[in-house]
């Protein structure tokens, strides 16, 4: 059985943050400042209860319950993600993997991303701030792409076998450091204090840390155009923002309609609903149809109106 969820909305613990030398900033005179300890909270909120009434069910035990052998996850704001993905989901069953990553080409050598890649002879995110510019370059002499080019969108497949075990090197993680303005009060007056300028540090744990510690990993390319689409920018930036995410997913939309036969002219902007294709199947009815009105399509019988 297969499992899937956005471990944003689960759960959001919490570390303290400290100064740049490693003290602990109080928010008030009597509470310790604190910060979402990031995507790598995941692991611990699978064994954290679900009720204080029951301690003993967790999000592990519910699905191991329910016998899911695995799991599809992803935490990045991506209207592309393709929910309990079965080609990404098939792969890393059929490879036998205890976890397995979704890549996506890099866009251009100084993208900011981290690449999967090995490091001391395990596979591991390596950011784009821990890669050099030669290494960023750096080419393949036979195809000519991008040595580094395994863009990490955060797009795993795991086993429950493997979550269950994760606490077994949890205190092995590295805690990642993220230097930022952190609201604090002064130690001598008590006087509220908000910096202008990074003060501190915010202690955090990635989502991909575990994957040094796999037995069995996996990665699977995917293309750019149909497996991400950002959220990550403020709206009209240009790029990442909600105006570029509902460009590209409209365009997806046409290249399916276009795909099973139908003709969608320049300025007809067709939304397909996951209820009406998943990844563009189930489209043979507009062959030959073209559609003259924009509009959202709920239902298959919906496209018959857009179309002339």
């Amino acid at each position: 059985m297969l499992s899937s969820f956005n471990n944003v909305v689960m759960y959001v613990g919490t570390l303290p943050c400290l100064t740049m030398d490693g003290k602990v900033l109080l928010e008030t005179k009597s509470r310790v400042a604190v910060a979402p300890d990031g995507n790598g909270g995941l692991y611990a909120a699978l064994r954290t209860p679900l009720s204080p009434n029951d301690k003993s069910r967790t999000v592990l035990s519910d699905l191991e319950s329910r016998k899911v052998l695995y799991v599809h996850a992803y935490c990045v704001d991506n209207c592309l993600v393709r929910v309990a993905d079965p080609v990404f989901v098939g792969y890393g069953i059929n490879k036998q993997a205890d976890c397995a990553a979704k890549v996506v080409p890099k866009a251009y050598p100084t993208e900011s991303v981290g690449v999967v890649a090995k490091r001391d002879g395990k596979y591991n995110v390596v950011e784009y701030s821990e890669i050099s510019t030669a290494q960023a370059e750096a080419r393949d002499a036979t195809t000519g792409e991008l040595l580094f080019r395994a863009g990490n969108i955060a797009n795993h497949f795991y086993t429950t076998a493997f979550l269950r075990g994760v606490s077994a090197f949890e205190e092995d993680l590295a805690f990642h450091i993220a230097r930022k303005k952190i609201p604090h009060v002064s130690l001598t007056d008590g006087a509220s204090i908000k910096p202008s300028k990074p003060n501190g540090m915010k202690l955090e744990l990635f989502v991909f840390d575990v994957f040094p510690h796999t037995e069995r990993f996996a990665v699977l390319e995917g293309v750019r155009k149909e497996d991400l689409l950002p959220v990550k920018n403020a709206p009209a930036t240009g790029a990442d923002d909600p105006q570029t995410s509902r460009r590209d997913l409209l365009a997806q939309h046409r290249r399916f309609l276009e795909a099973a036969g139908a003709t969608v002219p320049e300025g007809v902007e067709i939304e397909l609903s996951p209820l009406v294709t998943y990844a563009g199947e189930g489209l043979a009815l507009v062959k030959g149809k073209t559609f003259t009105r924009s509009g959202v399509a709920s239902a298959v019988e919906e496209l018959d109106v857009l179309a002339a």
